[in-house]
């Protein structure tokens, strides 16, 4: 009589574990389905890659960027990154490391954000070494999230597949997209540096003016994408007409940043004068216009 008194208690118990053990088990279906959409469209892009390198020579990198345009890069895009660039090189995909993205953009002065430009994003691979791009855009849509895939060539940008893959947004996954990445700092040279230096045509001090700034070069890249724009500069312009500790307060991608530092030396200018009628070094910014006519 007591064991069978103690019988419902051992069901009770046992309850537990099996409760758990279906949780689990749907958890598992649940990260398993998702996988599988994800290698089943690397499967689909890895096909496409292999059939675009036939006629290439030498060795080919795949740049794979993924972004968040609504919320931002998460945990979550991090994650569907990292599982989409593992499954293209379990394909015999070779890629490019995302340390070597973060330091074209890093040098290129570009945002995450602007890599959802099709020219940046050319321009970043092109610095990369990058001779072919998936370009991937992660979107919510009610309870599920797509997965959208772009892949096209570095040189042209002509895009020569696109595909997309649906899956539950499982409450692991809205857990991750809850998490936001902490945003990269900003580049030195976009933040214009303090000195005691005084500002142009201020509190007695005149304004430079230019004797010689000839029209800023186009790099390869940016001519080839079309890329226009100004950057803005600051610099000190000292008492020989010189431009010097120069910064870049806004820039344009595909080394125009580079190349407005470059051609800024050449330029020559009538100094400013001090309080005291005397040529003088004041900071000044810059404008040095990007345009194909």
């Amino acid at each position: 009589m007591p064991l069978l008194k103690k019988i419902p208690t051992l069901r009770r118990i046992l309850r537990i574990p099996a409760a758990a053990l279906v949780i689990f088990f749907c958890v598992a279906v649940q990260s398993h389905a998702q996988q599988t959409q994800i290698d089943s469209l690397a499967a689909k892009v890895a096909s496409a890659i292999h059939k675009s390198f036939k006629k290439a020579t030498g060795q080919q990198l795949v740049m794979v960027v993924i972004s968040e345009p609504v919320i931002g890069p998460t945990e979550l895009g991090a994650t569907i990154a990292n599982q989409f660039r593992s499954a293209l090189a379990s394909r015999g995909i070779s890629l490019v490391s995302s340390t070597k993205i973060q330091q074209a953009q890093n040098e290129e002065e570009i945002s995450p954000a602007a890599l959802r430009d099709r020219g940046t994003l050319v321009c970043v691979a092109s610095f990369a070494g990058a001779t072919l791009i998936v370009d991937g855009t992660l979107q919510q849509s009610g309870d599920r999230l797509n997965l959208a895939i772009s892949a096209l060539r570095a040189n042209d940008a002509k895009v020569f597949f696109k595909d997309s893959a649906d899956f539950d947004r499982t409450p692991q996954l809205a857990e991750l997209q809850k998490k936001l990445l902490p945003s990269l700092p900003v580049p030195k040279t976009l933040e214009r540096p303090t000195s005691d230096v005084p500002e142009a045509g201020k509190n007695g001090y005149t304004r430079p003016v230019c004797l010689h700034c000839p029209i800023p070069r186009y790099t390869d890249p940016a001519f080839s994408m079309r890329e226009q724009g100004t950057v803005i500069l600051d610099a000190i312009i000292a008492p020989d007409g010189k431009a010097h500790a120069v910064t870049i307060l806004r820039g344009l991608s595909c080394g125009m940043n580079l190349q407005a530092l470059h051609d800024v030396k050449s330029w020559t200018f009538k100094p400013a004068n001090g309080p005291d009628g005397k040529p003088a070094a004041v900071h000044m910014l810059l404008e040095m216009d990007f345009h194909l006519y």
